[in-house]
């Protein structure tokens, strides 16, 4: 805790250090989503400077600079969790999960769900005149 007036002003001055970081840093993340990067650049870029700003707001503003061993075991799992969040997504992308069975099983991408005995109106008309002799 800051007792004297020069302890105050430094942190006072800290402060001002870390706002005008963080100012800085949401001019970059603005910067990157004018610079037209592929998306998964960009995105890698803007999270880049979002973890930095994050980091930067819980060391100074919430005071994790000055805690004990514990918090920054704690702020690692977090980190590690955060980590395979953000595999999940890339992992979808890259196709890594998409091989699992179970996905064979879902309607594919122009393709509607079929349900037992159910047609489309044209497709039922179809079959119903082919049946007959008729021919389109």
């Amino acid at each position: 805790m800051a007792h004297s007036a020069e302890d105050v002003q430094k942190q006072v001055r800290v402060y001002l250090s870390v706002f005008a970081a963080l100012a800085g840093l949401t001019i970059v993340t603005v910067g990157i989503s004018y610079m037209h990067l592929p998306v998964p650049a960009a995105v890698t870029f803007a999270m880049l400077v979002a973890t930095l700003k994050g980091s930067l707001v819980a060391l100074y503003f919430m005071h994790l600079i000055d805690e004990k061993r514990a918090i920054y075991s704690l702020l690692g799992l977090t980190a590690v969790f955060f980590v395979v969040v953000m595999y999940l997504p890339a992992a979808w992308v890259t196709n890594d999960m998409r091989t699992h069975p179970l996905w064979d099983k879902l309607p594919t991408e122009g393709s509607a769900p079929h349900t037992a005995g159910a047609h489309s109106g044209a497709a039922h008309e179809e079959a119903a005149s082919n049946e007959e002799g008729g021919h389109h």
